[in-house]
């Protein structure tokens, strides 16, 4: 009989810690409201002469910088629509979202599709920066494979081009100087110098003079706190996007001298996708055609020190992009619970109203808070920011709600934090194990008992 109770004993305990476990996972899944510590409301006080400059804030706490980038505009005859959106980018878009500049990564031009340079496409392109005061400081641009196709002195290029109108070259270089940090800007010629129908530049190329001359810069800018690197084509993206790298005079190819030099992020077009990727120790990103939805182009903020970018549309409005946490962290999957704090930069001609935020499951079905309010920093000021301490992992979507004068826009951040106990949690599962045990024992304690007087009682009566 014992041995029969000690085996009912091990089942009941075995049930226990499968209720336990049961337990957990339900508060670990979806008991989001007793998993998330929301930070209390805090109060901004008003920055008193808190002001955004071209491009950047500098003040007290805040250091962050923004730029648009754009690509693959591929200028053809006669898509009207399409010079109608660019000249808007560069007009109200540009106005509005005063950035340090805007940087093109090529395919300026169609070319035919490639097979022939013309005139008419480079002029349209150069008339629509002169008519919208575009210059070398606030517009850059670098060759693409359309651009230098059946063109092998890309003759094209240095006479219609920002840059090689200007400096009359295909690659260059500047810095930008904040409180904050120095920051160095290199844009590379990835376009061969001729191509054959077969290949037509899927694939990027860098010479060994062209090498020579980036590790030339890299040296100049080594001490820089980021470096951006510039090209049209991806250094690696799947299947077949690369960039063909010969050595330079210390035989040292494209990928040696990124990782020689710690250089940050690469920024370029070509495959006509949108992506942020982590690849050869290199940030990546690639940002759609501009033609995609009428007008496509990315806001790209560094946000002390840490890179964020958004996807948007020409017209649209308000836009907004989450610059903390950063999309850069997520490569690394280092957000942890220390991270509290909530950043964004939002525009709309017609004056943003208000700012929320609200967390929602990760199908983004549920919505897990109330929407909290974010508040402005400084009166009129584009930057707008709140409080959440996140104490349990999950997988869980941070929802911002922009309201201005011209409609409302969502933005979407994911965070996965892995499987995090918080010590509340922590503590009720420990506390529910043990009642579940105590309760199985006292269970099998009084069953015993019955059991061993129901066989007492049976002996006395045989």
């Amino acid at each position: 009989m014992i041995k029969k109770v000690n085996k009912k004993l091990f089942y009941v305990i075995l049930i226990s810690f499968f209720l336990v476990n049961i337990f957990y996972n339900n508060l670990y899944s979806y008991s989001y409201n007793n998993s998330i510590n929301l930070g209390k409301k805090t109060e901004y006080k008003s920055i008193k002469g808190l002001s955004t400059n071209q491009g950047f804030i500098s003040e007290d706490n805040y250091n962050l910088f923004w730029f648009i980038q754009i690509t693959d505009t591929h200028f053809s005859y006669p898509d009207v629509d399409k010079i109608a959106s660019f000249y808007q980018l560069l007009n109200e878009t540009y106005n509005q979202i005063d950035p340090l500049f805007i940087y093109h990564t090529g395919d300026l031009v169609e070319a035919y599709l490639g097979l022939q340079q013309d005139s008419w496409e480079w002029s349209v392109y150069q008339k629509a920066l002169e008519d919208n005061i575009m210059n070398a400081s606030n517009y850059m641009d670098v060759i693409g494979n359309h651009d230098a196709s059946q063109d092998p002195n890309f003759t094209y290029f240095l006479n219609y081009s920002m840059m090689g109108r200007i400096f009359n070259t295909t690659q260059y270089s500047f810095n930008k100087s904040f409180d904050f940090g120095n920051y160095a800007f290199i844009g590379l010629n990835t376009a061969k110098e001729s191509y054959n129908l077969i290949e037509f530049g899927f694939q990027g190329s860098l010479n060994s003079d062209e090498m020579n001359w980036y590790e030339y810069e890299l040296e100049k800018y080594k001490n820089s706190t980021k470096i951006f690197v510039f090209g049209h084509h991806p250094p690696n993206f799947p299947p077949y996007y690369t960039i063909n790298s010969e050595e330079n005079v210390n035989g040292k190819d494209f990928y040696e001298l990124n990782e020689e030099y710690n250089v940050s992020y690469y920024i370029s077009g070509h495959v006509h996708e949108n992506s942020f990727y982590y690849s050869d120790d290199l940030i990546t990103i690639t940002t759609d055609n501009f033609e995609c939805r009428g007008g496509t182009y990315k806001i790209i903020c560094l946000d002390n020190n840490s890179l964020s970018t958004s996807i948007e549309d020409v017209g649209d409005w308000p836009q907004a992009i989450i610059t903390c946490p950063a999309n850069e962290k997520y490569l690394f999957e280092d957000l942890n619970n220390h991270h509290n704090k909530i950043r964004i930069l939002a525009w709309d001609p017609k004056g943003i109203k208000s700012v929320n935020w609200s967390l929602f499951d990760s199908q983004g079905e549920f919505q897990l808070t109330n929407w909290k309010i974010l508040n402005n920093i400084s009166k009129n000021s584009i930057l707008w920011e709140g409080k959440i301490n996140f104490e349990f992992g999950g997988d869980i979507i941070l929802k911002i709600r922009v309201e201005g004068g011209s409609g409302i826009t969502i933005k979407e951040l994911r965070y996965n934090l892995g499987n995090q106990i918080s010590f509340n949690s922590l503590v009720v599962a420990v506390l529910m194990t043990i009642g579940l045990v105590s309760i199985s024992i006292i269970i099998n304690y009084y069953l015993f008992k019955r059991f061993k007087t129901s066989e007492i009682i049976a002996r006395e009566r045989s």
